[in-house]
């Protein structure tokens, strides 16, 4: 007789980790299935080493211009063995610390690739374990360039990238989503000729428009060759260990040692979709608003399902199925996608949560910005990382806070509390009541909700 669960997860990543631990907190009988490592692809491939590389490469920044500081260090010796080495570490104690959670929660950990083979029940490990619910989280998968030549030796992906033992001397990255952005940032710093090449005539389009050209800017100055408005047409084998990259409407196509292409999709393949009548847009599974699919009893959350790609948003979708699907009193959980915040470990970082001026513009709102430069603030001038802005997004008429978008030291741990400020509709009145710590980075959010209503202290009189 098949073993019976109140909730089987299928997928292990940070999504499933959330739904499993959530639904064993309200007394769920709980199992996950997972093919390749409990932690997902955001530990594995992704979040968690991009962001340790993009912590070296600040690293590195710093001692390159300690100098400016009074400190005289050298120039700094990089050894490849040792950061793969610990980054490798990091990831194994994050690995054990998800499977220990788990097990404190008595939640039955299920090594092998998971499918539905009915409403009810999943096979997996030779295994078929009924369920009263069950959620899909088998996030996304990368997958190869459809350009002639991305199948090319040296055509890799970003988990391929972030595991490289040696710096290429000239690096092509297509995209333009955050990690592409972060990974051109990092061979950059680490010395490789970096060619950023996006079909998008804007870098970050999802971001507020002064944000992302600021961005761009900096990357530019910091010499990394950003190609916008452009394709690749074909990757090219030349004189044996180069790639030309042959680009639409340009006649000089760059050459590198090695370009790192990763268009992701959602992860459906075998799981029995189509047999069951579930529902799918383009190869990802359409949800409600309570991230139940076209099958009653059937939750999907994360990179399989349509939006952004987020390690946060899937931990989010993941709580508020597990509470739907085992059934916690009150009215259905959702998650309010407004006040998810977005991020990037860019030097220095982008973040940003809520609408743009644009956006609240399209929707027919009136809308005040608050602005602060970075420059002006102390803590920034402190660090040595004056390049940024912060800007308030408001409602015209009642001064609620729309958005908040941020670029400068310490943005992400800042778009947090943005973030609070968006979830809560906070209005600028409000936030100009914070007291703000100084000298602190935050007391320029402060001064750009003050700056909606031309009361900043620090900015020349309206």
């Amino acid at each position: 007789m098949a073993d019976t669960k109140d909730l089987v997860v299928i997928g292990g990543g940070s999504g499933g980790f959330a739904a499993a631990v959530r639904a064993a907190q309200l007394g769920g009988d709980v199992a996950v299935v997972e093919e390749k490592h409990f932690g997902g692809n955001c530990m594995h491939g992704a979040c968690i080493p991009l962001t340790f590389l993009m912590h070296v490469s600040g690293l590195m920044d710093a001692l390159r211009g300690a100098s400016s500081f009074g400190l005289e260090v050298g120039e700094g010796a990089l050894d490849m063995g040792e950061l793969q080495d610990r980054k490798d570490m990091i990831i194994d104690a994050l690995e054990m610390g998800t499977e220990e959670q788990l097990r404190d929660y008595g939640v039955e950990m299920i090594e092998g690739r998971g499918g539905l083979v009915a409403r009810n029940t999943v096979a997996a490990a030779d295994r078929q374990i009924r369920a009263r619910s069950i959620v899909i989280a088998t996030g996304s998968v990368a997958g190869e360039m459809p350009v002639e030549g991305g199948d090319l030796p040296g055509v890799i992906g970003t988990s391929e990238a972030l595991n490289l033992r040696e710096i290429p001397k000239r690096t092509g990255i297509v995209g333009n989503r955050p990690w592409e952005i972060e990974l051109a940032q990092y061979f950059n710093v680490m010395g490789s000729q970096v060619v950023l090449i996006t079909d998008s005539h804007r870098l970050l389009p999802e971001a507020d428009r002064e944000i992302s050209q600021r961005l761009a800017k900096h990357l530019h100055d910091s010499g990394i060759d950003v190609r916008r408005g452009t394709s690749v047409e074909a990757i090219r084998e030349k004189d044996g260990r180069e790639l030309e990259v042959v680009l639409a409407q340009e006649r000089e196509s760059p050459v590198v040692n090695c370009v790192v292409a990763s268009p992701r999709f959602p992860n459906t393949t075998g799981l029995g979709l189509r047999e069951l009548g579930i529902a799918t847009k383009r190869g990802a599974i359409l949800v409600d608003e309570r991230m139940e699919t076209s099958v009653p009893g059937i939750y999907a959350i994360g990179d399989v399902t349509p939006g952004p790609m987020w390690s946060h948003k899937a931990s989010a979708e993941g709580i508020a199925a597990a509470e739907n699907a085992v059934g916690l009193s009150g009215s259905p959980s959702r998650v309010d996608y407004g006040a998810l915040p977005r991020c990037l470990h860019t030097h220095p970082e982008v973040a940003w949560v809520g609408l743009t001026a644009d956006e609240a513009r399209d929707r027919g709102i009136d809308v005040r910005v608050g602005k602060v430069p970075v420059a002006i603030n102390p803590q920034a001038m402190i660090l040595g990382e004056t390049s940024g802005a912060i800007k308030v997004v408001a409602d015209g008429a009642y001064g609620k806070i729309l958005g908040v978008h941020t670029m400068g030291p310490g943005a992400i741990d800042l778009i947090n509390a943005a973030s609070v400020a968006v979830l809560s509709e906070a209005t600028v009145h409000e936030l100009m009541r914070l007291v703000p710590a100084h000298p602190s980075v935050g007391e320029a959010l402060v001064d750009a909700a003050m700056d909606v209503e031309g009361r900043s202290l620090h900015l020349p009189k309206w």
